[in-house]
């Protein structure tokens, strides 16, 4: 069979036609943003190329508007990615909460809340030295003291903690916790992992204990 040169011309416009069909289809079938975006962006190659080809302005329109954008969202979402894989492994600075926090200053033998207490801040120990009753554990400055309580269904102590010299502290309320948690992805991601580094640490010193039945519940508020 013999084609003629514009049959033949066609013909690879066509299938070039579908070849974009087909990567439109396909993206319904990804499972992740990056990979949906990236064949996207194949799709609408493709798409201008035949819509260039096939004279038809209202895909060359269409597609050279969307190529751009999935584009950029490509890129926002490689860098999320990136920002992500930087937060897992690197530390928060407390520092950068203290604008936030305001002074607050505990004396020798006081307790800073008790078990039961109702939880409605989180605090900064930013100098002096504490005890965790139930635990045992003497914290130092630098620690951030009562954030687990703040996320309990009662909102109430689990701990008892004292000052063993007189301590001052940083102060930040429940609700500007809250958005500063949604607000700062860093600072959600360091409460997390402080929240299960402690009760790793709870865990641990509970079943040390000989007698569990005794023991009071056990983590960090």
């Amino acid at each position: 069979m013999i084609l003629l040169e514009g049959e033949f011309f066609m013909g690879w416009v066509e299938i070039i036609g579908y070849a974009a069909s087909g990567a439109v289809f396909v993206t319904f079938c990804m499972k992740t943003l990056i990979t949906l975006r990236a064949v996207a962006i194949i799709g609408n190659i493709l798409f201008l190329v035949y819509g260039i080809y096939a004279d038809l302005g209202n895909i060359i329109l269409l597609h050279g508007a969307m190529l751009p954008l999935n584009g950029l969202r490509l890129r926002q979402s490689l860098q999320l990615r990136q920002k992500i894989r930087h937060m897992a492994h690197a530390a928060f600075n407390v520092q950068a909460l203290l604008p936030f926090m305001t002074r607050f200053e505990c004396a020798q033998g006081q307790h800073l809340f008790r078990r039961g207490d109702d939880a409605r801040d989180i605090f900064y120990l930013l100098d002096g030295r504490v005890r965790i009753e139930e635990l045992g554990v003497e914290l130092t400055s630098g620690n951030l003291i009562g954030e687990i309580a703040m996320f309990t269904e009662a909102k109430t102590r689990t701990q008892s903690v004292r000052c063993l010299m007189d301590s001052v502290f940083m102060r930040i309320t429940e609700e500007r916790a809250l958005e500063l948690y949604a607000e700062n992805p860093e600072f959600g991601l360091y409460l997390t992992k402080m929240m299960v580094q402690r009760l790793l640490i709870n865990s641990k010193d509970h079943q040390t204990k000989p007698s569990p039945e005794l023991i009071p519940a056990q983590s960090a508020g």
